[in-house]
């Protein structure tokens, strides 16, 4: 009788095994499923978004600089311009700021310009000085050039061309190779 309940005892560790054994595999699968839907899903950080206001002419912005000087986008006709919305506090703004700070110095005919978005002055200026950034970044205190771009929180940028029609609006923090390849898609559509 012993030997009948040994053998019953192991014939159900062995289904126990391969009942594990084939669980373990299909989260593997699973696991390798996801891996690969995350590695060829297009980053967050360039996530296109269709606002109303790609092929429009861009909100007015206009103010002052953290450093103190007047500042307008009209001023920068003639060129690409990509705006910014950023704040000191933001983790996403942080993450992105050293491919901005690369992006504006590489001279690729582009310029940079940051709108404080819900921040103090002195933190957006410790914050750009912090990375390097020597671009213009105007103070938007009560809001309005966020509002005119319906931006709720940053980041968000949105890339304006030579005649001043927003071309792209991107949610989310930027990265260095994408901003160089939507710059040189731009330029090659002669916008």
């Amino acid at each position: 009788m012993s030997s009948h309940k040994d053998n019953e005892v192991h014939k159900s560790n062995k289904r126990s095994r391969k009942t594990i054994r084939i669980i373990a595999i299909v989260v593997g699968i699973c696991l390798v499923g996801f891996a690969i839907l995350l590695a060829t899903r297009k980053p967050v950080s360039m996530q296109s978004v269709a606002s109303p206001l790609i092929n429009r002419t861009a909100p007015q912005i206009l103010g002052t600089s953290l450093d103190g000087k007047k500042v307008s986008l009209a001023s920068y006709r003639g060129q690409f311009v990509l705006v910014n919305f950023f704040a000191s506090w933001c983790t996403p703004c942080q993450d992105e700021e050293k491919a901005l700070v690369q992006f504006a110095n590489s001279n690729q005919g582009v310029s940079v310009l940051g709108v404080v978005f819900d921040d103090l002055n002195s933190s957006a200026a410790g914050f750009l000085h912090r990375y390097g950034a020597t671009y213009q970044a105007v103070s938007d205190a009560k809001g309005q050039i966020a509002l005119s771009y319906g931006v709720s929180q940053p980041p968000q940028t949105y890339l304006i061309s030579p005649s001043g029609v927003v071309l792209t609006e991107i949610i989310g923090p930027v990265n260095l190779p994408s901003l160089d390849q939507l710059i040189t898609i731009a330029k090659s559509r002669g916008l």
